[in-house]
C-alpha cells in the first residue's frame, strides 16, 4: 500500500541565546492509510515538535528542512501557507495536547465546531450544526443539542478531548495527528478516549500518528512505533517486533521502568534511566546516549552511526549487534 505521508531527513532548528537549538535531526518515517504509528520517547525528544513541524505550526523563529515530506503525493515543504491552511483541518487534522488551551475559551464550543467545516466545505449554517451534533453524540457527549451553546470551561477533561476529537473529525480527514491525547485523565477515561479513537480509525480508514510517552498505550494502538531520543529516531519497527527484542539500550531501558506483573514485587524500586537527556543546542559526534548508557564504548562516539537491522522492518541506530528475543544487543 502506498504511504499517504512520507518523512525523509527531517529537521527542525530554533536559535536560542546559546546558539541552534536541534529539535529534530534527521528523522524519517512513513504512514499508511487505516495504519497507527507511535513516536515514544521522554518529554523534550522532539516529538511534538515533530507533528508541529508536519502540520507548518511550528514557532515563527523556526526552521524546517527536509529531504522529503509528502502528504498523498502533495510536496508540504515548499507549499505556500494558503494551500497548507487549506489542507490543515481538511484532510490533515491534529488534536493538540492540552484541550483547555487549545479550545478558545470565550467562543461557544458549537461555534468552535461548525468553524472548521464552515471554512472548508460549502455547506450551510444548518447543515454544518447538524454534523456536530452528529460527531459529538459519536464521541459520547450526551445532550449534544444543548451542549452545543455551552463553553469549554463547562465541560470535564475528558469531555474537552472527546470536543478537540469531534473537532478534528468535523471535515473527515486522511490523516490524524494526536499529541499526548490521554494526557492528565484518570485511566477510565483513557481508556474510553484510546477506544474511541481505534473506532473511529476503523470506520473512516484514518492513518494515525500518535505521540506518547505511554508504552502501555503503544501496546495497545500501535502498529508501527518509532522511538525517539535527542531529537533522532533511535529505533524503529513493527510494534510487536519491538517490544519482544528492544535493540537499542534506550529502549531497553524504557520497557525496563515497567513494572511486570508477576515479576516485580511490591515495594521493591523501579528501574529507571540514570541521568537526563542532553543538550539539544549545538552539534554533537556519535550517540547522543551514551553518556547514560552502561555498555557505552569509544565507538558510540564516532559518526555517523551505524543503522542495523534486528528483522524484517526493524531497525535501529547503536554499534551493538542485534540480539534475540528476551535479551539484549551485544558488541
Amino acid at each position: 500500500m502506498a504511504a499517504l505521508l512520507e518523512v525523509e531527513d527531517l529537521h527542525v532548528r530554533l536559535p536560542v541565546a546559546g546558539g541552534t537549538l536541534h529539535a529534530v535531526r534527521g528523522i524519517g518515517f512513513a504512514l499508511q492509510p487505516g495504519r497507527t504509528l507511535c513516536l515514544v520517547g521522554e518529554s523534550g525528544c522532539g516529538k511534538s515538535l515533530t507533528a508541529l513541524a508536519l502540520m507548518a505550526l511550528l514557532p515563527r523563529r523556526a526552521a524546517r528542512d527536509a529531504a522529503r515530506l509528502s502528504f498523498a503525493g502533495t510536496d508540504l515543504r515548499s507549499l505556500p501557507e494558503r494551500r497548507m491552511a487549506a489542507l490543515r483541518g481538511d484532510r490533515m487534522a491534529m488534536i493538540f495536547q492540552d484541550p483547555m488551551t487549545s479550545l478558545n475559551p470565550t467562543m461557544r464550543v458549537g461555534t468552535q465546531l461548525v468553524e472548521a467545516l464552515r471554512r472548508h466545505r460549502r455547506v450551510s449554517a444548518a447543515a454544518a450544526r447538524d454534523r456536530a451534533v452528529a460527531l459529538l453524540e459519536r464521541v459520547g457527549i450526551a445532550g449534544a443539542a444543548a451542549r452545543l451553546g455551552q463553553y469549554p470551561h463547562q465541560f470535564s477533561g475528558g469531555q474537552r478531548q472527546r470536543l478537540m476529537l469531534a473537532m478534528a473529525l468535523m471535515c473527515e480527514p486522511q490523516l490524524l495527528v494526536a499529541d499526548e491525547p490521554t494526557t492528565a485523565l484518570d485511566v477510565t477515561i483513557q481508556a474510553q478516549i484510546l477506544r474511541l479513537l481505534a473506532e473511529v480509525q476503523r470506520e473512516l480508514g484514518l492513518a494515525l500518528l500518535l505521540i506518547t510517552h505511554d508504552l502501555g498505550i503503544v501496546a495497545r494502538m500501535a502498529d508501527e512505533v518509532a522511538v525517539m531520543y535527542a531529537g533522532e529516531i533511535v529505533e524503529r519497527g513493527p510494534a510487536a517486533a519491538v517490544f519482544a527484542a528492544p535493540q537499542h539500550p534506550y529502549t531497553q531501558g524504557l520497557l525496563n521502568c515497567i513494572p511486570a506483573p508477576g515479576r516485580t514485587l511490591p515495594g521493591t524500586p523501579l528501574a529507571a534511566i540514570a541521568g537526563v537527556v542532553p543538550s539539544l543546542v549545538g552539534d554533537w559526534r556519535g550517540c547522543a546516549f551514551r553518556a547514560r548508557c552502561s555498555r557505552a564504548r569509544p565507538a558510540c562516539a564516532d559518526d555517523p552511526v551505524p543503522t542495523r537491522t534486528a528483522a524484517g522492518r526493524h531497525s535501529y541506530r547503536c554499534v551493538l549487534s542485534p540480539a534475540p528475543a528476551g535479551r539484549e544487543a551485544a558488541p
